[in-house]
C-alpha cells in the first residue's frame, strides 16, 4: 500500500470519480516521482472508460474537458489543481509517422495498456488504493537507477524514434543523489539505431535538448548523448570537436571533453546551452605557431555565426538564439585587462544582466581548462563592474539604446541634420566620449562636446575640399 497523501484534492477527487465507473489507475511519470518521493509535475490517469463516457462525465459533473486526443482515448480534465489527462486503456497498433500511431484499439486492461509504454520506469501504475501495478519490473529498475525499455528496443525506438534522445534525457534525472544510466542494451540499441533521430522534426528533439538541460544531472545526460551520437547527429558541426587536441599548453582536455565540462558548471539552461558550444568553432580556426602551439584567431566572432545557425535549424526562440549567441561571441572578453572605457562600453551595449552571464561563462570557460580550480581574481572584478554605472531604477537590456541624457533628436536639432545613419554615427561618438568619464553624460556637456565636434568636422570637411 503507498502513501497517496501528495497527489492534490482535484486529482484525486477527478480519479475517485473515476474509479467508481471503471477501474481507473495513476500511471507514467507521476508513479515514478512518486515513489521517488518527489512531488510530479504532471498528472496522468489511465482508465477503462471509453473517451465517449469521458467527455459525458466532465459535462456532468462540471469539468472543463477538452478532447486533445480523442482519436487516441486521451480527454483532459481541468481539475482544481490544474489539468490532468485522462486516457483510455489501449493497445497501439502500426506507428506510420514515427509518432502516432495508425490505429489503437481499446481495452479493458492496464496491464495491456502498460506493454505499449517506452520505459519500465513509466510503465507503472497505481490503484487508488495504493497499490502498484509493475508487469516490466520497473520498481526494481528504478532502485537500480536503470533505464530499460519495455519489451524489444529496436521496436520502442523505431515506433518514435525521439525516445532516443528521451532515453538520454532521462539519464538527468536524480534517484537518491545519482544520475540514472541506460542498460546496456538499451545503449547499445540506441548507438545503433541513432540515425532513426534524423527523421524527428526539430522541434521536437529541440524540446527534449531543453528538457536534458533542465534535469538535475543534465551533464552526466549530455556526456551519454555526446557518447552515442546524438548532439553531432543534430550539430554535424560538433562532430570536429570530438578528440579534438587543442594543441595548447592552457587547455588540457580535448575538445568535446572541454566544451561538456565548461556546460557542465552553467548554473543555468542558457550558460549550459553557451558552455556547450562556446568553443564550436575552434578546429576551423587552428593556427599553429612556430613551436607547434595552437591559436583560434577570431574563434568567438565566428562560433556566434555557428551558434545562430545550429540553434536556428532546431528552431529556437530568437531570443534564445541571440542571447547564447551574444555570449559565444563575447567569451573571450579580457575582463582583467580590459581599459575602464571599454568595460563602461561593453555594460552599457549589453546591459547588466548579460554582463553577469558573460561573467560567469568566463569563469565557467577559464575553469574547464583543467589548469586551474578557480578563477583568483573574480571578485575584483565583478565588484570593479559593478561600480562601472549607476543605472538607476531601471536598467538598460540587450538590444537598447545607449542610456545617454540626449536623443537623436537633440542630435538632429544641433547638428542640422535629418534622419538617418549619421544620427547613429553620433549616438555611437557621444558613448564613445562618456564611456572615457561618466560624469560626463549630462546633457549640457554633450551638447557643447557635439557643437565642439561638429564645428571640427565641418572645418575638417572644408580643408579636405580645398
Amino acid at each position: 500500500m503507498r502513501d497517496l497523501s501528495q497527489i492534490p484534492q482535484g486529482v484525486h477527487t477527478l480519479w475517485a470519480q473515476l474509479s467508481e465507473r471503471a477501474p481507473s489507475y495513476l500511471v507514467g511519470g507521476a508513479v515514478r516521482d512518486l515513489l521517488e518521493h518527489r512531488m510530479p509535475n504532471d498528472w496522468d490517469l489511465a482508465t477503462a472508460l471509453q473517451p465517449e463516457d469521458l467527455l459525458r462525465l466532465g459535462a456532468e459533473t462540471g469539468y472543463g474537458v477538452t478532447a486533445t486526443g480523442a482519436k487516441w482515448g486521451t480527454v483532459t480534465f481541468s481539475t482544481a489543481s490544474g489539468p490532468c489527462e485522462v486516457t483510455t486503456f489501449r493497445r497501439d497498433g502500426r506507428y506510420q509517422d514515427g509518432r502516432h500511431p495508425q490505429t489503437v484499439t481499446f481495452t479493458n486492461t492496464i496491464e495491456e495498456d502498460l506493454a505499449r509504454r517506452d520505459f519500465t520506469i513509466n510503465a507503472m501504475a497505481l490503484s487508488i488504493e495504493g497499490t502498484l501495478i509493475d508487469p516490466y519490473s520497473g520498481q526494481k529498475d528504478l532502485d537500480q537507477s536503470t533505464i530499460r525499455t519495455v519489451g524489444d528496443p529496436v521496436k520502442r525506438f523505431q515506433e518514435d524514434p525521439l525516445r532516443l534522445w528521451r532515453a538520454v534525457r532521462m539519464i538527468g534525472l536524480d534517484h537518491a543523489g545519482h544520475s540514472l544510466t541506460l542498460s546496456s542494451m538499451t545503449a547499445e540499441t540506441i548507438q545503433r539505431y541513432k540515425a532513426l533521430s534524423l527523421s524527428v522534426s526539430a522541434e521536437r528533439q529541440r524540446d527534449e535538448l531543453c528538457k536534458l538541460l533542465q534535469t538535475p544531472h543534465f551533464d552526466q545526460a549530455l556526456r551519454a548523448a555526446d557518447d552515442l551520437g546524438l548532439i553531432s547527429l543534430i550539430w554535424p558541426e560538433w562532430e570536429a570537436t570530438r578528440h579534438f587536441n587543442q594543441r595548447n599548453p592552457h587547455h588540457r582536455y580535448l575538445l568535446h571533453d572541454h566544451n561538456l565540462m565548461t556546460a557542465s558548471l552553467g548554473p543555468t539552461p542558457l550558460l549550459r546551452l553557451a558552455g556547450l558550444l562556446h568553443d564550436i568553432a575552434k578546429p576551423q580556426c587552428l593556427v599553429l605557431d612556430n613551436d607547434g602551439i595552437g591559436h583560434f584567431y577570431d574563434h568567438a566572432e565566428i562560433g556566434a555565426r555557428y551558434v545562430r545557425s545550429m540553434l536556428t535549424r532546431l528552431r529556437f526562440p530568437l531570443h534564445t538564439i541571440e542571447s547564447a549567441a551574444m555570449l559565444v561571441n563575447l567569451h573571450m572578453f579580457p575582463w582583467e585587462e580590459a581599459s575602464l572605457k571599454a568595460q563602461r562600453r561593453l555594460v552599457r551595449t549589453i546591459g547588466e544582466a548579460r554582463v553577469q552571464e558573460l561573467l560567469t561563462l568566463y569563469r565557467m570557460d577559464l575553469i574547464a581548462t583543467g589548469t586551474v580550480s578557480q578563477w583568483d581574481n573574480e571578485d575584483a572584478v565583478r565588484q570593479a563592474v559593478a561600480s562601472l554605472f549607476d543605472w538607476g531604477e531601471e536598467p538598460p537590456t540587450f538590444g537598447k539604446a545607449p542610456p545617454l541624457a540626449v536623443s537623436g533628436r537633440d542630435v538632429m536639432s544641433w547638428c542640422k541634420i535629418p534622419p538617418g545613419k549619421a544620427v547613429g554615427q553620433w549616438l555611437d561618438r557621444i558613448a564613445a566620449w562618456v564611456d572615457e568619464d561618466p560624469a560626463r553624460n549630462t546633457r549640457e556637456q554633450i551638447a557643447a562636446f557635439v557643437q565642439t565636434s561638429d564645428a571640427a568636422l565641418s572645418h575638417g570637411k572644408a580643408d579636405s575640399s580645398q
